[in-house]
């Protein structure tokens, strides 16, 4: 059995077609998380109960999710196949995801929505995670922080697409609504469909196939010796040599402690501007306010990444988080929708240049023969807090609201300014963590 030389990617037009498919994913989960889930709970649950059972959700999709993520990064790094151990996964993902999609657009009930947001977890993660393996596979060390902003220009881009047209939907803007007087989801339901397959087949199509085992003419899972004994196989799903790369581990739990406090705030910001910044019933202000911070993490993500590769990375994301944290404090105490807008956008300068030299951290730490395990490991760092940190601040948000004085709404917007800082403790700690990573210098990354 006989493996191929690593084919290679350095030039920023193929950094660019690899990352076109993060564009299908996060316009879909900037669409779900932040616009129509928030809408649709409004429509299933009672007003009282509405933070504990957004958090309900979002914890229970992230749990299946975190599972599913390290068991299908190690099979798609076990696998032998003429097609690559990534491509296989991608194409069942795709095509599996587009039917959870829409039944998701249909669900007339909470727990209808539930089951439908957690098919769509499984389904999208096994796609997701064996493709996002396929950059550091693919692209040399010296180039990870231009291929880490191409990936971010795509996320965001993506994010703001999917936010920009998810608000036209909800607020039936451009497409009408349905008899009842709902929002018409189908719409986003054939659109992510559309998307997920033409950029799917795109990259499926110009991606090379890595790594190819010509012996193997369709697919095979290979464990260990080969052996099928359970022990065996269950020992190498775990074996996550972390003695050998102590600093990626330090790397992804100081990630987690940032997104712990970015989790915090995001899942909130439609409530938010509504109690807070004035908006009202206007969902689509709400999304102007994402949009801002989006664009200017665009920004700041291609200086992150151009930056990262030069400066260094570490020195990249101290800058970044800095500015987040010193953007954030008056974001949180703002009392209309365009002062937010105007430390929205700047705080995302920051947060984009964090999230371009944050991933090429990464991908110089991970291990190269097993990319796709420990990138579903690095996966978690932002799962475990969407899993818990939403989960939290809808609690302290549902309490905070029978305790603190004034009418429902004055009462809920203090909530929010409570629970929000919280997010700027998170970020500190998360910069102190990063304190003990080392950065290899190029050329000295894991094998």
């Amino acid at each position: 059995m006989s493996f191929q030389e690593r084919p290679y990617l350095t030039r920023m037009s193929q950094f660019a077609w690899l990352s076109s498919f993060w564009f299908a994913i996060h316009f879909i989960w900037a669409t779900l998380l932040t616009v129509v889930i928030p809408a649709r709970m409004e429509d299933l649950v009672p007003l009282a109960e509405l933070g504990t059972r957004q958090g309900i959700l979002f914890g229970l999709g992230a749990a299946v999710s975190a599972v599913l993520q390290l068991t299908i990064g190690f099979i798609s790094d076990s696998t032998d196949s003429r097609f690559g151990s990534r491509k296989p996964y991608i194409a069942v993902g795709v095509a599996v995801s587009v039917g959870a999609l829409l039944y998701l657009s249909g669900a007339t009930s909470y727990w209808n929505l539930v089951f439908a947001y957690i098919l769509v977890q499984i389904f999208l993660n096994i796609a997701s995670v064996p493709y996002q393996s396929m950059m550091p596979d693919l692209v040399p060390e010296k180039y990870h922080g231009r291929a880490a902003a191409m990936m971010g220009i795509f996320d965001l881009s993506g994010k703001l697409s999917g936010l920009v047209l998810s608000a036209l939907v909800v607020g039936g803007i451009f497409f009408s609504k349905t008899s009842d007087g709902k929002p018409d989801y189908a719409v986003l339901a054939a659109l992510y469909g559309l998307l997920l397959i033409s950029l799917g087949i795109a990259v499926l199509a110009k991606s090379p196939s890595y790594p190819v085992t010509r012996a193997v003419r369709w697919l095979r899972i290979r464990f260990g010796d080969n052996s099928n004994n359970f022990r065996r196989i269950f020992s190498e799903f775990l074996r996550f040599e972390f003695r050998k790369s102590p600093d990626f581990l330090k790397l992804a739990l100081s990630r987690t402690f940032i997104l712990f406090g970015y989790y915090t705030f995001i899942f909130f910001i439609y409530r938010f501007a509504k109690t807070n910044l004035g908006v009202g019933d206007d969902r689509e202000m709400a999304v102007v306010l994402l949009s801002a911070i989006i664009i200017g993490a665009v920004a700041g993500n291609i200086a992150g990444g151009y930056f990262s590769d030069r400066i260094g990375k570490r020195r990249v994301i101290y800058i970044g988080m800095a500015v987040s944290i010193a953007l954030l404090i008056p974001l949180i105490f703002a009392t209309n929708i365009y002062q937010a807008i105007y430390y929205g956008v700047a705080m995302g300068v920051g947060w984009g240049a964090f999230i371009a030299a944050d991933w090429a951290f990464a991908f110089a730490l991970i291990p190269k023969e097993r990319t796709a395990r420990y990138m579903g490991l690095w996966d978690l760092t932002a799962l475990a807090p969407q899993m818990v940190a939403p989960l939290l601040a809808g609690i302290a948000r549902d309490r905070l609201l029978t305790v603190l004085p004034g009418t429902p709404m004055a009462a809920e917007a203090e909530a929010f300014r409570i629970v929000f800082s919280f997010a700027i403790i998170y970020f500190i700690l998360g910069l102190i963590v990063l304190g003990f990573v080392r950065e290899p210098k190029i050329g000295e990354g894991r094998h």
